[in-house]
């Protein structure tokens, strides 16, 4: 009989569904229940004021609390319904450890964890509330395996006497393999020297503030927004947001593809290393240790480690276009070949048949 997985995941840019569809492809009946990333706006507010007037936070997270209590009845009750063979948790920041521990008691389900952030918002600023900020942690002892996207976490989780976890990389959304068509019109829209899609962080702002002197496009959400609260003009580079499709007509029709990681990845990739140039595109990366483990850097995927070097590199593959599409072709075929959710999906089941905690 076919296995039910309940995929629990913020809905991010296609990613929960990729996952979703490599469950489906490596044989589960896999069911994606999209959690709540939306406040409502009295959460925003007593969140607000909670950062800004500490002394209020008596008055106001048991409101949070409500909210976030409400979500994980609802939760519970679904995985009731549900009645799945595994439960797959992608973060978890939004179950409250007591939540964990029902379903556990009472379906005796495996409990599976994949995190691909700082699972302890050590990075100030980044966290919504204090229960979205210590529910993985104070939780993490129920899960029964957990896997993380960056071998520096999976340190941090094993310093606090959780040895159950293990490192998994992020990988391409296969939906991403096929050649997207550049027409006439887009290609000219999109022709950047250099272009860079993502949400704004004070480093990604530092080295696209620094590339003034090239035709940059920058598209995201939260530009606008990041730029107004310091009281600054919103820069040209900002050319609006992009999704779906339009991503990938923006990096196969500029020369070079930037992708600055944000703060939390210490040593892994994000999803950008591997679907850049898994869509074709050229890809110039900020180097982190693990592309080691996933590249020969320098003959299929292109890094560097300071602005100088990005300079340096940037201005030489402009002039060079033939030399780095021989290099991220031989990246992209590494890419397919390895570092697919397929390919992850499948080494996550692996293991878990590996250490006998849940068999296909």
């Amino acid at each position: 009989m076919q296995k039910k997985i309940v995929i629990s995941a913020p809905r991010f840019y296609g990613i929960d569904e990729a996952i979703q569809e490599s469950w489906a492809h490596c044989g589960f009946k896999a069911i994606l229940k999209n959690y709540r990333t939306e406040s409502t706006l009295q959460e925003k507010i007593a969140r607000r004021l909670t950062i800004k007037i500490p002394l209020t936070k008596p008055v106001f997270m048991p409101l949070i609390r409500h909210y976030l209590s409400e979500e994980n009845n609802n939760f519970t009750a679904m995985i009731r319904q549900e009645k799945p063979d595994l439960l797959f948790v992608i973060k978890g920041d939004h179950l409250f450890p007591a939540t964990l521990k029902v379903i556990k008691d009472e379906m005796k389900i495996p409990l599976i964890a994949y995190i691909w952030d700082d699972p302890f918002y050590s990075y100030a600023g980044l966290y919504a509330d204090d229960y979205r900020r210590t529910n993985f942690e104070k939780g993490m002892h129920l899960y029964d395996y957990i896997f993380v996207y960056d071998t520096y976490y999976v340190n941090e989780i094993i310093k606090r006497g959780i040895g159950n976890v293990e490192y998994l990389p992020l990988a391409a959304n296969s939906k991403r393999h096929n050649d997207v068509a550049i027409t006439k019109t887009n290609g000219t829209k999109f022709d950047y020297d250099l272009c860079f899609v993502g949400v704004p962080y004070p480093n990604r702002v530092e080295v696209l503030d620094s590339l003034h002197s090239y035709k940059l496009g920058v598209f995201g959400d939260g530009w606008s927004k990041y730029f107004l609260r310091r009281g600054k003009k919103v820069p040209a580079y900002y050319r609006g947001q992009a999704t779906g499709e339009k991503v990938m007509q923006i990096y196969r029709a500029s020369k070079i593809v930037l992708n600055i990681h944000d703060p939390e990845a210490r040593e892994g990739v994000n999803t950008r290393t591997f679907d850049t140039l898994a869509c074709g595109a050229r890809e110039l990366v900020d180097y982190r240790k693990s592309l080691d483990d996933h590249f020969k850097v320098g003959e299929e995927i292109v890094a560097y480690k300071n602005l100088q070097e990005l300079h340096s590199l940037a201005a030489y593959y402009l002039e060079h276009l033939d030399e780095l599409n021989e290099i991220s072709e031989k990246g992209r075929r590494r890419v397919l070949h390895e570092h697919t959710w397929n390919q992850r999906i499948g080494q996550l089941i692996g293991t878990l048949s590996d250490k006998k905690i849940f068999a296909h």
